[in-house]
């Protein structure tokens, strides 16, 4: 952007001295949607330096594109809620603002030509900007696509190992805890119960792991049921609410009325536990949970859990989802991938916001039944 900045300034297209014309809209507006409000700034006052060894009106600039710029931030934000179509709009229709205020200026000082020729000028830079948003959002799918199949493909041989060694290691597991079990009520020393509590604890904790192998190698074929969300959300906040307890944690909730999707409830159930069961294991102590579910206007069910944890770096949101990969010490990585396995065969998606010492956000998407 930077590069753009310095030619598109240094050869631009006078109309008088006043009115010069070039691309540097294109690159402002590119550095705050697709870089960040730190990354469109700098662009700005690269732009202002810029401005200083070149032939511009460094005033006229400053204050244009200072408002130019803090009209940016609310439309990044709106201009990432949509689709590539919806994107275009938003930002067509927010540098048209340019041309149409200029021009009703130009057209009330009786300048028809210059009119004419900011008009032609601002459509060939909206179709410019329009080109490379299209160029810039494909790029973006092909990656996201590369990532999907590369999920995909771990998933795919973590369902082969579960369905191989799974079942063969539980029959072996069960038979030694049973035995553990028996000895526990013969005449042993305390550290020998201890050491065998230990044992049993640990078999469970691998029962556990191996039942969330099967649960992403089993192929989906219960019929899908429409399901109160509502009362499954409530459900499942009162089961984990002892838990929050024991942490010194306590969950807030605002949950909508009459919430219905179509799905199974116990792998709901199993959605929203891991996922709250992960948020109060990531506050140190005396957090809060916050628990919110309501209808979108898109046909959507949003669920939001969101603490005040620890938080995760943006190379950490990246890995979040895949088996074998965890925040936690002793953590698999395969609660959250079931996780995303379910959203997924229900048609949703989930996203996740996070900022390190600030906490985290999970927002889960589900179609609406209703």
């Amino acid at each position: 952007m930077l590069i753009i900045l310095v030619f598109t300034m240094t050869q631009p297209v006078p109309y008088s001295e006043i009115y010069k014309y070039d691309f540097k809209a294109v690159a402002i507006i590119l550095s705050f949607i697709y870089g960040s409000k730190r990354v469109g700034f700098a662009a700005f006052m690269a732009l202002l330096v810029v401005a200083i060894f070149t032939d511009q009106r460094l005033l006229i600039l400053l204050g244009s594109y200072t408002v130019f710029c803090l009209l940016l931030i609310p439309v990044t934000s709106a201009f990432h809620q949509y689709r590539i179509k919806g994107k275009v709009i938003v930002i067509s229709l927010f540098y048209m603002m340019i041309p149409i205020t200029r021009g009703i200026f130009l057209l009330l000082k009786g300048d028809y030509k210059q009119t004419i020729f900011e008009f032609s000028s601002s459509l060939i830079v909206l179709a410019t900007l329009i080109v490379i948003i299209y160029l810039i959002e494909n790029m973006n799918e092909q990656f996201e696509m590369k990532n999907e199949l590369i999920r995909m493909e771990k998933m795919n041989v973590v369902s082969q190992l579960a369905a191989s060694v799974a079942h063969e290691i539980r029959n072996p597991m069960t038979s030694v805890r049973g035995f553990m079990q028996l000895m526990l009520k013969e005449n042993l020393t305390k550290e020998q119960q201890m050491y065998i509590n230990i044992s049993i604890e640990e078999l469970d904790r691998a029962q556990g792991i191996i039942n969330q192998y099967l649960a992403l190698a089993k192929p989906q074929i219960e019929q899908y049921e429409t399901i109160d969300l509502t009362s499954v959300i409530h459900q499942t906040i009162d089961v984990m609410h002892s838990y929050a307890i024991l942490n010194s944690i306590h969950i807030s909730q605002q949950v909508e009325s009459s919430l219905e999707v179509e799905g199974l409830k116990l792998e709901i159930q199993q959605l929203l536990i891991n996922i709250i069961k992960n948020a109060i294991e990531a506050i140190k102590s005396e957090g809060e949970i916050w628990i919110s579910a309501e209808k979108n206007s898109d046909g959507f069910v949003s669920i939001r859990i969101k603490d005040n944890g620890f938080g995760m770096t943006e190379d950490q949101l990246k890995k979040i989802g895949n088996p074998y990969y965890s925040t936690k010490e002793k953590g698999t990585g395969l609660g959250l991938s079931v996780c995303y396995q379910i959203v997924k065969q229900m048609g949703g998606k989930i996203m996740i916001k996070s900022e390190l010492e600030k906490g985290t956000c999970f927002i889960i998407n589900l179609p609406s039944k209703n």
